[in-house]
């Protein structure tokens, strides 16, 4: 080679390194309008310190799980109309960079690396499946720029091979071990819906996210009095007949089947678990979270249950106010799980710069890190110091008519569960009848009212005001030996 090509080569790669990212393949590029699904970009146009807030969005519009991505840019686009009518981030507009990975985590990568080389965001926002956020990390890491996932579980998606934690990578939403833990909790329940002594596993080998709770769930089973009796994977990528492996479950005696896959695949097995006799119902995560789910299995998923992040009948008015605007946006269609998550992440990332008080990577990671209390639509978010995010968790059944009906709330660690619309026995005390927490910390415990329930005088010289509780809502003798009943608070 000449001296001067030789020159020229190394000037060449001198300035690919100062861009700070590695040269990606740019197809799926172009401009669009905002609702596009496929590569493009919506709000305001420009750059430079003066110019827009770049989120490059990397979600799963086509391909085996196109209904979770395509869910995921509604949420977000929903989120990005309404800052940027607001007056944007920090007096800027937010510029949406849209693209589709396909569902595949090549494809995820090749998508991350044009965000930053050639789009050059300020924050990338994706992905759904796991594998597909594991790809999109390491592009991320390696060329300095935060990613937010809304929804991918992984617990180690966040953390290096040594466990310390990637400086880069945050989730808005709850990891597989906190999803796994509860899953297997509820199941458990000796007063629950499935009360599971024993119990299969049947499991995608594929997934990070499928091997990841299934790894949980057999750590913890033991603990809950669950025993796992058999178990068995598949391969979601190439199998679609899972009679066989189906079959041989039928000689266990078992109480629930646990399935922790995506909704393409887990509306197979349902069917074909009826084909082959099994009635057991089934029990699985977010990935669930579909229409497409029930327009499959149709009567053979109705009585399964799967954890997931908000239940769209939950009659908060922030859910509410979130499911009638999606609705309003998108011809009548209940948001999923995918939609108020991408959602809520657009929102977090505009809470931490706006925390930061600048649009500058370092300073959006140092206050993504202290994230708390976010109030989100889908309820309130803290970062740890993992970079994921605390929050609750729902469990919700699969009915007759395709809807998903809320039937229990864990709160985030070191919280209490809360079971059925109201715990405490239909409200038999009113709204508040002695002051903010009259049974103390745990209210619904072994022993609601402590020792002494009714004190010397704990509500006041009228613990119930003006007979808020009803003309004699606990007896004839209130504070004797027995306040509330045998069982105030219910189960």
């Amino acid at each position: 080679m000449r001296q001067g090509s030789a020159f020229l080569l190394l000037l060449g790669l001198l300035l690919l390194a100062l861009a700070g990212c590695n040269p990606a393949d740019d197809s799926g590029g172009g401009t669009s309008g905002g609702g596009n699904t496929g590569g493009g970009t919506s709000g305001a146009g420009g750059g430079g310190e003066e110019g827009p807030v770049k989120i490059g969005f990397n979600f799963e519009e086509t391909g085996p799980i196109a209904s979770f991505g395509t869910s995921s840019h509604s949420g977000a686009l929903m989120a990005v109309d309404e800052i940027n009518a607001a007056g944007g981030i920090l007096g800027r507009q937010i510029e949406a960079i849209w693209d589709d990975n396909a569902s595949k985590t090549d494809e995820a990568a090749k998508v991350a690396a044009k965000h930053c080389s050639q789009d050059k965001v300020d924050v990338i926002i994706g992905a759904v499946a796991s594998s597909n956020s594991l790809a999109i990390a390491k592009v991320a890491e390696d060329n300095n720029t935060p990613m937010v996932t809304p929804a991918s579980t992984k617990t180690t998606l966040t953390l290096n091979e040594d466990g310390s934690v990637r400086k880069y990578i945050f989730r808005t939403c709850f990891t597989d071990d906190f999803q796994a833990e509860r899953m297997i909790t509820f199941a458990a329940l000796p007063d629950g819906p499935i009360a599971a002594s024993r119990a299969v596993i049947f499991y995608d080998a594929d997934s990070d996210y499928s091997v990841g709770i299934r790894d949980r769930i057999k750590a913890v089973a033991p603990e809950l009095g669950v025993e796992i009796v058999s178990e068995d994977s598949f391969l979601a990528s190439t199998e679609t007949d899972f009679r066989s492996k189906l079959n041989r479950f039928k000689s266990q005696d078992f109480d629930v089947l646990i399935v922790p896959g995506y909704y393409d695949k887990v509306a197979l097995i349902a069917n074909q678990a009826r084909e082959v006799g099994l009635e057991q119902p089934l029990l699985g995560g977010d990935g669930f979270d579909s229409p497409d789910l029930f327009d499959i299995a149709q009567q053979s998923i109705v009585g399964s249950y799967f954890t997931n992040h908000y239940a769209a009948d939950d009659q908060d008015p922030a859910v509410q106010n979130f499911v009638k605007g999606y609705k309003a946006r998108n011809g009548g269609k209940t948001p999923d799980a995918m939609a108020i998550l991408a959602y809520d992440a657009v929102y977090a990332v505009k809470q931490a710069y706006e925390d930061a008080g600048s649009i500058d990577k370092e300073a959006f990671v140092t206050a993504m890190s202290n994230l708390k209390d976010f109030k989100g639509a889908a309820g309130s978010v803290t970062i740890n110091a993992q970079h994921n995010a605390e929050k609750k968790l729902v469990v919700l059944e699969i009915t007759g008519d395709g809807s998903f009906k809320w039937v229990y709330t864990f709160e985030p660690e070191g919280g209490s569960a809360e079971a059925d619309a109201n715990p405490c026995a239909d409200n038999p005390c009113g709204d508040n009848p002695c002051a903010e927490n009259p049974c103390g910390e745990n209210p619904c415990g072994e022993n609601p009212c402590g020792d002494n329930p009714c004190g010397e005088n704990p509500c006041g010289e009228n613990p119930c005001g003006d007979n808020p509780c009803g003309e004699n809502p606990c007896g004839d003798n209130p504070c004797g030996e027995n306040p509330c009943g045998e069982n105030p608070c219910g189960h």
